[in-house]
């Protein structure tokens, strides 16, 4: 009986594999496989299944297996890799429409550690103290030594309102810091604190947060209101911007360039070769630009600071960006309701520069301190709320910290660049 469940075993595994890759057959025929060796490994596999069944303190069902199996597979291949399941999958549906409950932090796998990509600006995690390279050591006292990201998300997330500490370590610090953060509903706005930052050079300034299915309408939205006000020039902020959706990045870029190659993908079969290119009639008159970026600024944001950098179309003024330029196929799995999120390419810039696990040097690099750095994040938070009051009719509060006027270095940098080249020599 248990040697019929074995090649039972055996032969659904086989089938799931030849399903969840149509070009499965192909490759292993050009890699020239040996197919002894390949069932060999495959019974390797049986036998630890059947060993921990036996064998363990516990009884674990098949499907359990099967699914850490899986989580254990693409976890194993790059931080970018996940099996999804129903439950996440339904949850990043959600989150590409703009609107979910959590911290708002961006996280990833980074030398085999829980870390902070970004958080998102105006969110609890943002507003708690939770800052760009912060290492997630552990979730509400569970450590997260070899978790999956799916895994942390799940912690992470949960209903508005309930709390989640985490234990965070710092650059250059070595005593862990605990931060308890209450969950609340995130509103992924893609633009904020739209307005002309200097009246008598006309420069306008958009901080565009995330790349989401609305965020080439909010963009076109802020540029008109802007050149209602006179704008001349424009700085886009894209810090804190862990990226988005890939059609949303080349839509962007596309806003700023006339002509030519946006981005290229490349991956191992041609279906994967992609060069996605400007068109003519979607372009903004042509206006000076500077582009703010940090080590918070990931994937869609580095393909549009790529474009723009090697179009010369404007300049791009900061610190390194983050190095993610990989692109992410969802692939479903059949009558599972679950799917893979499985990279299957990678991005380069049109002068054919790698991004993945580099990142774009920016023309002018004004770096920050790490004090500097938090009181880009307090200044931040207060400019949006005070943005959301605004928009809702309302008078913004003044604070005893606003009497202490911040100044974001990099953004004033970007400004004194624009009013003093007269020709825009150097942002055209």
């Amino acid at each position: 009986m248990l040697r019929m469940k074995c090649s039972f075993i055996i032969i659904w595994i086989v089938f799931f594999i030849f399903s969840l890759n149509p070009c499965y057959l192909l490759a292993q025929k050009e890699e020239k496989i040996d197919p002894d060796v390949f069932f060999q490994d495959f019974e390797e596999f049986i036998s630890i299944i059947k060993e921990i069944q036996n064998k363990y303190v516990d009884e674990v069902g098949l499907r359990t297996l099967l699914m850490n199996a899986y989580k254990g597979m693409l976890a194993g291949l790059d931080p970018y890799s996940q099996f999804i399941d129903s439950q996440n999958l339904k949850e990043l549906k959600i989150e590409t429409e703009g609107e979910f409950d959590g911290l708002g932090i961006e996280v990833v796998i980074k030398n085999g550690f829980l870390t902070v990509l970004t958080p998102i600006v105006d969110s609890p995690a943002f507003h708690a103290g939770v800052y760009i390279g912060d290492v997630i050591i552990k979730i509400d006292g569970k450590s997260t030594k070899n978790i999956s990201i799916p895994e942390a998300i799940e912690m992470l997330r949960g209903k508005t309102h309930t709390k989640v500490t985490i234990t965070v370590v710092r650059e250059g610090e070595s005593e862990p810091v605990d931060i308890t953060i209450e969950r609340a509903k995130i509103h992924l706005n893609s633009t904020r604190g739209t307005r002309i930052v200097d009246e008598e050079g006309k420069i306008g300034y958009i901080a565009v947060t995330s790349f989401q299915d609305n965020t080439i309408d909010d963009l076109d939205v802020a540029v008109k209101e802007l050149q209602k006000q006179g704008m001349e020039s424009l700085v886009l902020d894209l810090r804190f911007n862990p990226g988005g959706l890939l059609n949303i990045a080349v839509g962007m870029a596309d806003k700023f360039i006339k002509k030519g190659l946006i981005v290229s993908t490349k991956g191992r079969h041609k279906s994967q070769h992609h060069e996605y290119k400007a068109h003519r009639s979607k372009t903004y008159k042509k206006f000076p630009l500077i582009i703010l970026v940090n080590n918070g600024s990931a994937s869609a944001s580095e393909i549009v600071a790529g474009a723009v950098k090697d179009h010369k179309r404007g300049l791009l003024l900061g610190t390194k960006t983050f190095g993610k330029g990989s692109v992410q196929s969802l692939i479903p799995i059949t009558n599972k309701n679950s799917a893979l999120k499985l990279t299957t390419a990678k991005y380069y810039t049109p002068s054919g520069t790698l991004i993945d696990g580099i990142g774009i040097e920016p023309d002018i690099k004004v770096d920050l301190t790490q004090e500097e750095v938090r009181g880009l994040h307090r200044h931040l938070a207060r400019v949006n709320a005070a943005d959301i009051r605004t928009k809702n009719g309302k008078e913004p509060i003044e604070t005893n910290d606003e009497k202490e006027k911040f100044v974001d270095a990099q953004l004033a940098r970007a400004i004194n660049i624009l009013k003093s080249k007269s020709d825009n020599s150097e942002t055209n």
